[in-house]
């Protein structure tokens, strides 16, 4: 080992970065060190000509890429499978250092073979990609993730799920302020546009002509509106990741203009458009300021208070509720005046049939109960008589069901579409949550919930059981 100080000593400041790219270190069994560099060249008593072979080492291992860089865009998709696998290993070496252009070649390839008609070619190349960003400046990883963007919103069908996991995989790796900031002013505008911009309708003016036509247009337009809502969930997702990792870097009104972006998607009629909005708002809304973090409550609240609103809609927005309150915790506080009685008349008036709003009216007030719990005290005893109304709900069971025999079969069928029990054990937690939560209740809760959860002992749902065991 002191030879390989003394070695290190001797040569300038850049030879020895260029000694440690290209050499490995073997402890050999005593204890002296044996120098190896690639291809078996010995080490020499001069350290120039040391230098001078170890920078012809450094230019045969930039010829090795240049030939892996080759071999991916051959015609055999075995031979770019097996370069894009080489590749994957140089990028994995700690020493693996890329002059800038050679980081052009390495960026240009790998999104190439993003695009590679064999699947596990692209698969492959969405794998470069976490080490790539780890060894390119920032400007090269700019430009990958700007161009994925681009591909995102207007290239291929075909190719929009894997420029979708491809960003997504540059945005895991990202760790430094500089270009954190640098994807947030880059890439939000653009995903914002994702997410807002209108599905051009077909012109039907165009298909008046005959019937056929007409069904054609038709068809164009559903096309068109399945192809926005992909975009859109594509968009939400990586927003989603963005905003988790660098949400609190993004500007005011940068916050402003993505928030409002957000709340009107809550209005989407795809389902999964509005799921994946209450992710992104919910994400968002730990870096927002008070001020826009009221709005934002102010918004769901006026849609709730909002007649002739669809059910589904209802939900969706009573989802956002206790998925603010659950982002935020205590910040949430100061707007529990508005949203409690309007969460506990919603679960009291809804129909029998619509299990799902009371289920997350009483998730939202168990978020509450948790996250906020010196706002929510005036709240504990209405909250507490609900929970212990919903906790028996049971509407298609009686005690004397047993007896009823010859309709065994029948009741068995609808016991499957009987969703009831998870009105049931959200109430036991938002039970739970109140035990936890406020000590000063015990006495109140010795005697009006445990008579209550003794009863409950013939649960017939087993997740439910538990939790009112426990």
């Amino acid at each position: 080992m002191p030879l390989i100080l003394l070695l290190l000593l001797r040569v300038s400041k850049t030879a020895v970065v260029d000694i440690l790219n290209v050499l490995h270190v073997v402890i050999v069994s005593e204890g002296l060190a044996q120098i190896c560099v690639r291809g078996g060249i010995e080490v020499p008593k001069d350290s120039t000509e040391f230098c001078l072979r170890l920078s012809n080492l450094s230019n045969m291992a930039n010829i090795n890429i240049t030939n892996i860089l080759e071999k991916m865009t051959g015609k055999d998709k075995d031979y770019r499978y097996m370069a894009t696998s080489d590749l994957l290993s140089e990028l994995n070496k700690e020493g693996f250092k890329a002059d800038s252009d050679l980081e052009l070649k390495l960026t240009s390839a790998v999104l190439q073979q993003l695009e590679d008609a064999a699947g596990d070619v692209s698969g492959l190349a969405v794998k470069c990609l976490a080490p790539l960003v780890k060894k390119v400046s920032e400007e090269r990883i700019m430009e990958m993730a700007n161009k994925l963007c681009d591909k995102l919103l207007n290239g291929k069908d075909q190719y929009r799920d894997i420029a979708s996991i491809a960003l997504k995989m540059i945005i895991a790796e990202v760790n430094t302020p500089s270009l954190a900031q640098r994807i947030l002013v880059s890439l939000g505008p653009e995903l914002t546009k994702g997410i807002t911009n209108p599905v051009s309708d077909f012109d039907m003016d165009r298909g008046r002509e005959s019937d056929k036509m007409q069904t054609h247009a038709s068809t164009l337009k559903k096309e068109k509106r399945g192809k926005g809502n992909e975009i859109k969930c594509e968009c939400l997702d990586i927003l989603g990741d963005t905003l988790q990792k660098f949400g609190n870097l993004m500007t005011k009104d940068a916050h402003e203009e993505l928030l409002i972006a957000l709340l009107s998607q809550l209005g989407s009629n795809q389902a999964s458009v509005r799921k994946k909005s209450i992710l992104c708002i919910a994400s968002l809304a730990s870096s927002l300021p008070d001020d826009l973090l009221a709005k934002a409550t102010s918004e769901v609240v006026r849609l709730l208070t909002s007649k002739n609103m669809k059910p589904e809609f209802t939900r969706t927005n009573i989802q956002m509720i206790g998925a603010l309150s659950r982002s935020v915790g205590y910040r949430f506080g100061p707007h529990l005046g508005e949203s409690v009685p309007l969460l506990i008349n919603y679960c009291k008036s809804a129909s029998e049939s619509d299990e799902e709003l009371r289920e997350y009216s009483l998730q939202a007030l168990e978020s509450f109960l948790l996250r906020c719990p010196r706002d929510i005290s005036p709240y504990c005893d209405n909250i507490l008589n609900l929970t212990l109304e919903y906790l028996s709900y049971d509407p298609n069971f009686t005690d004397n069901m047993e007896e009823d025999t010859d309709e065994e079969g029948n009741e068995e069928e609808e016991d499957e579409y009987d969703a009831s029990w998870k009105v049931r054990r959200a109430a036991a937690k938002c039970l739970q949550a109140i035990i936890v939560s406020r000590p000063e209740m015990l006495t109140m809760l010795y005697a009006e919930a445990c008579p209550k959860l003794i009863e409950r002992f013939k649960e017939r749902e087993e997740n439910v059981k538990v939790l009112e065991f426990f």
